[in-house]
């Protein structure tokens, strides 16, 4: 757990922060709070390798007057997305959508130029809308995250950084499941002019938007967030926990590529390409598709931050343009992938449709309704699944962030669910410890497979429609 205030800071929103959010464990290490001008907060990654806020020890506590609190996306003292997305976007016609958030239109489909798509985890929209930022002028700069090569004093193998060209974006393409923080880019960002755009999250973006409320330097040099869709957040471990299966050591993980495009399988069966460095020789492994490995199932939660349990924003509603997978029965065939656009700013509007006219993208027009569709589970998890954890943490009587969701207790199947995901969320932290100590990855899987097996009988079909579906497929087989 990171290091609490130990003494009063004379500041009542640092101490607040840390005795609600922090203490809580509802920091999603994003660095918002690190990243204001005099503030005494550092970020670290804690005991089980996800980011939190510390007081740096060198910080003179007594002559501090910034208010933490209202660039914490989890406090209880800052806008909340329906506030922002209307005071960005309602001036520019988008229309609100109760999931989605103020939007001007969506869309699914894929780059076609160049090799964005190819190299790319889905369509290849995300690099190629920053790179098209950067080609038309409307940006001198793009942050986002970079692979970085760990060294004995720092193992990440992920980090935000700044790219000024577009090979240098097309070169840090691909998702990233990896824990990272953004205080370090937004104090280069304030001591270093220029118009930047910055990806992430939906709740980094959001604290770029509260940050940008606070400080007007930010506020002047970002012009552009580009939301990417998110389940959860992940700790260093479930990078690990994949490198442990392609038979590279956690110690010796040295990068890896969580979604590696497969020939001959559907986009959503991607596998894994780690690599790493035993006994002095580089090693690459290739995972066979992500369904066969262990804890890839993301309603599991391996690895999650708890702060991701109470986050109501599944599309980045608060970016300029969200991108994800379409997750729909006529794309998720493809194995070069598919992309939801979601967009919300005129600018990138006009460059989208610019760039269909030139048959540069191949995009459908589909309704909000389908992007909701798209992402189901996620919604379902952060809507329902929400209002439960709400107020089972009301029961509790523990301190939670104020959501947009209203907390309930009558949820019947779905409180089960939602226990045994909690469950084994916060026991793979702690799971992985262990079989970290015991240098065997067989006692990861005996501390989590009990809960596992639990959760996963709750979605078992019954017997007969079991028995019937099989007998269909037979069918179908000696048909084809």
């Amino acid at each position: 757990m990171a290091e609490l205030v130990s003494k009063p800071s004379l500041n009542p929103s640092i101490d607040n922060l840390f005795n609600t959010v922090v203490k809580g464990g509802y920091c999603v290490g994003c660095g918002a709070c690190a990243a204001l001008e005099q503030s005494p907060i550092v970020m670290k990654l804690d005991e089980y390798s996800m980011f939190k806020a510390t007081i740096d020890p060198k910080s003179n506590l007594n002559c501090l007057e910034v208010d933490v609190q209202k660039v914490c996306p989890f406090s209880n003292f800052s806008d909340n997305e329906d506030v922002i997305g209307q005071e960005l976007f309602e001036s520019s016609g988008a229309v609100y959508h109760e999931k989605l958030g103020y939007h001007l239109s969506t869309f699914a489909g894929y780059v076609a130029e160049g090799e964005f798509r190819k190299k790319g985890s889905s369509g290849g929209m995300g690099t190629w809308l920053v790179s098209n930022l950067l080609k038309n002028d409307h940006v001198d700069s793009v942050i986002h995250v970079h692979q970085r090569v760990p060294t004995e004093d720092d193992k990440r193998l992920f980090h935000y950084q700044i790219s000024t060209s577009q090979e240098e974006v097309a070169s840090s393409s691909k998702s990233r499941y990896y824990p990272i923080e953004l205080s370090e880019m937004i104090t280069l960002m304030r001591n270093r002019p220029g118009r930047y755009a910055i990806v992430g999250i939906p709740c980094f973006i959001k604290a770029v938007r509260l940050l940008s409320k606070e400080d007007k330097v930010i506020r002047d040099r970002v012009k552009f967030c580009v939301g990417l869709i998110c389940g959860h957040l992940k700790s260093t471990r479930y990078a690990e926990m994949f490198s442990w299966q392609c038979k590279i050591p956690p110690s010796a993980l040295t990068a890896i590529d969580f979604r590696t495009k497969l020939a001959g399988h559907g986009a959503n069966e991607y596998g894994i390409t780690a690599i790493g460095n035993i006994n002095g020789q580089q090693i690459t492994k290739v995972s066979p598709p992500i369904g066969k490995m262990y804890g890839t199932n993301w309603g599991f939660g391996f690895f999650k931050y708890k702060a991701c349990d109470y986050c109501d924003d599944v599309v980045a509603e608060t970016a300029d343009v969200t991108i994800g997978d379409a997750w729909l029965p006529q794309y998720v065939t493809d194995t070069q992938g598919t992309n939801v656009i979601i967009v919300r700013n005129p600018v990138i509007q006009r460059m989208i449709d610019d760039a269909r006219e030139k048959n540069n993208l191949i995009l459908d027009d589909i309704s909000a309704s389908e992007v909701v569709k798209s992402q189901s589970s996620g919604f379902a998890h952060r809507r329902e699944g929400l209002a439960y954890r709400l107020g089972r943490a009301d029961q509790k009587e523990n301190w939670r962030p104020i959501k947009r969701v209203q907390p309930s207790n009558n949820n019947g199947e779905i409180d089960l669910k939602q226990e045994y995901r909690i469950e084994m969320a916060e026991l793979s932290h702690i799971a992985f410890n262990k079989a970290i100590g015991d240098n065997n990855f067989k006692t990861f899987k005996a501390v989590m497979q009990p809960v596992v097996k639990k959760y996963t009988l709750l979605y078992r079909k019954p017997f007969w429609t079991r028995v019937i579906n099989k007998l269909i497929q037979i069918k179908n087989k000696f048909i084809k």
